[in-house]
């Protein structure tokens, strides 16, 4: 287990997966993020990557050559390595090798920073192309946060506050796949969306090229909040596990799942992301808590 701590936070994250595991604020005494107990679902934060969400069939074509995926990729179940550590900063860092290559014929260097600021905590996702030929990929967080997040209030105290008026139409799941269908959750722009279990009865809310690039779960029963900011990210998801989940996830994306139909070549896929050989990619997405 990885600890770094400022006078604000203590933030522990663990080798298997580079997955963020505790976000504790010393002022509040709150635990933000999720504890994954397996009774709901199973993780905190994982990382997605090579692929966001559901490959038809669990399946893609490289040059015609067909290879196999679960959902979200195989980064958030392979250890990475720290290669860099301070007291408020940490690099973790996953390389390609004969494993990742059955399943994803690429070869890639990516990194998973952490950096705390203040109440804040920086995550920067650094993917390297150290192949000889373009590379294709996505990659995504997936951060749950306790939702009720104080003792005594309740799920439908919350909303999600988008920092400015927007459009809230979700891309429609059909099951685990997108189904080329877009709907209003609400008619108006609004910048407040009052949060109920009834929004997630099909599954992930799938939002595309917001204006502000943030949400922040707050209360009316009390002011503590998370507010997750993500630039340059196309999508977010929201998403928790169902009626009476106590967590919501919160999930900045470059990339997302496959249209119902039939697997494709990865390179056709939408939101996919390219490399050429040697170059790299950068994005970054912050988690505030007060």
């Amino acid at each position: 287990m990885i600890k770094l701590e400022n006078e604000q936070l203590l933030v522990e994250m663990k080798a298997e997966g580079a997955e963020l595991t505790r976000i504790h604020h010393k002022k509040t005494g709150l635990e933000y993020l999720w504890h994954a107990d397996k009774a709901f679902w199973g993780r905190h934060a994982p990382i997605l990557f090579p692929t966001v969400g559901r490959l038809v069939e669990d399946t893609y074509y490289v040059d015609g050559e067909t290879f196999h995926l679960p959902q979200h990729g195989f980064a958030r179940d392979r250890t990475f390595q720290v290669v860099e550590e301070a007291d408020t900063h940490v690099v973790f860092e996953l390389l390609a090798d004969q494993q990742s290559k059955s399943v994803y014929p690429f070869s890639f260097r990516l990194q998973v920073s952490y950096t705390l600021n203040n109440d804040t905590v920086h995550v920067e996702y650094h993917v390297e192309n150290t192949d000889d030929k373009r590379i294709y990929f996505s990659i995504g967080a997936h951060p749950a946060f306790n939702v009720p997040l104080v003792e005594g209030s309740q799920f439908e105290d919350y909303y999600l506050d988008f920092g400015a008026k927007e459009s809230l139409e979700t891309l429609v799941l059909e099951g685990p796949y997108r189904s080329g269908a877009v709907k209003k959750i609400v008619e108006e722009k609004t910048q407040q969306l009052p949060l109920h279990y009834e929004l997630f009865a099909n599954d992930a809310l799938i939002f595309e090229g917001l204006n502000q690039n943030e949400v922040a779960i707050r209360s009316q029963a009390h002011t503590h909040f998370v507010k997750v900011t993500f630039p340059d990210f196309p999508f977010v998801g929201i998403w928790t596990a169902g009626e009476g989940t106590p967590f919501l996830c919160i999930e900045p994306w470059f990339g997302i799942a496959d249209s119902v139909g039939t697997p494709v070549e990865l390179r056709d896929k939408a939101g996919i992301e390219q490399l050429e050989p040697e170059a790299i990619f950068n994005s970054l997405y912050s988690i505030t808590v007060g």
